[in-house]
């Protein structure tokens, strides 16, 4: 990225990226695993590629708390509001349902967002709302009064529902994680839901997609199978599930599901081949991917592993696109947070089901 995306890029992230990088983070970030605030990815899919920054807006305090953190991201988000194509209307309808301290005593919720940038076109935005801070009543509760203000209450029953009914069938847990909005006014505008499926096993995340109305099973199927092989149980550590929602619909327009390549590849080497077998799968060139990976990769690929740590597939219709995510080593790992109780969780989906 040069020219005035990168410069614009550097005005986003300020203060902290002004910050020496140094040997430990000043604030842990859920963004990476390493607790870096920010992420890189990159959306192959017919035509030019998208370039994403996720991050999280570090407060000025010091030292840097999560009430800082908020002003600094509620401050950024009104400075979106003077770039092209943005518009805070959805977003000021549902800010306040998971404001800190909405009345649930719980952690505050962080408050992240994201660029992507299309070459020719100016950047898109969205803002992320992590859901992982709160007791899982609190996150339904929280995601059904936003969908409800946002028009797509139905939307969301139907998920809910669907979730339910095959948490009751197969006993895993699907948890609620982030929830999204597109910082755009257009009619093609999203709500986006994430989930964390508790499961290694092909047939969940294939239930999870086939919730979105243009999902297409048999093309799911195939690139699943392309990317992972035919093990039922190959889908790795805690793969993601994130449904699209549009106001025109009356349940999930889109699904994206995401797999930690890392947890099921023993170098990045061959986390490269696999991605590229999927892009090709997708009539995507391959080539792009390895010649970015050579351009980005801090030693040889067969002597790394994580560097490429997810890898996500969209099927729209007559097309799919492939997004890779990747972490760069820069702190030592964090310990892996621990999920709230999961049978909490299928208390509250069995409530969602009965009501």
């Amino acid at each position: 990225m040069t020219g005035p995306v990168s410069g614009q890029l550097r005005e986003l992230l300020r203060p902290w990226a002004d910050i020496p990088v140094g040997r430990t983070c000043p604030f842990p970030s859920y963004v990476a695993d390493d607790g870096f605030p920010a992420e890189m990815s990159v959306k192959w899919s017919q035509g030019r590629p998208e370039l994403r920054i996720l991050f999280e807006a570090l407060g000025s305090s010091r030292p840097i708390t999560p009430a800082s953190n908020l002003l600094a991201a509620a401050e950024l988000t009104d400075r979106l509001a003077g770039e092209p194509m943005v518009s805070l209307d959805r977003y000021g309808k549902v800010a306040d349902v998971f404001a800190s301290g909405a009345g649930r005593g719980s952690l505050p919720v962080p408050v992240w967002h994201s660029l992507a940038w299309l070459p020719g076109s100016p950047p898109a935005f969205k803002i992320y709302f992590g859901l992982f801070t709160l007791a899982p009543e609190d996150r339904f509760s929280m995601v059904g009064e936003a969908m409800e203000r946002l028009g797509m209450g139905a939307a969301w029953a139907d998920t809910a529902a669907r979730v339910a009914q095959a948490t009751r069938a197969d006993g895993v847990e699907r948890e609620l994680e982030f929830f999204a909005l597109d910082l755009d006014a257009g009619e093609r505008a999203r709500a986006k839901i994430y989930y964390r499926n508790h499961s290694s096993s092909v047939a969940v995340l294939e239930q999870m997609a086939s919730i979105a109305r243009s999902h297409e099973p048999e093309r799911a199927r195939s690139a699943f199978r392309t990317l992972l092989g035919t093990d039922p149980e190959a889908a790795g550590t805690a793969p993601l599930t994130c449904l699209a929602y549009r106001s025109d619909a009356e349940r999930a327009d889109e699904s994206t599901t995401y797999f930690r390549v890392s947890s099921f590849t023993a170098s990045d080497a061959e986390a490269a081949a696999r991605i590229g077998a999927l892009m090709a799968h997708e009539g995507l060139d391959p080539g792009r991917h390895h010649t970015l990976l050579k351009a980005v990769a801090p030693q040889p690929l067969d002597r790394s592993r994580g560097l490429q740590e997810l890898v996500s597939y969209r099927s729209r219709g007559h097309e799919g696109d492939v997004s890779v995510y990747f972490r760069f080593p820069l702190y030592p790992a964090l310990p892996v947070q621990a999920s709230l109780p999961s049978q909490q969780s299928r208390g509250i989906l069995q409530e969602v089901e009965s009501a």
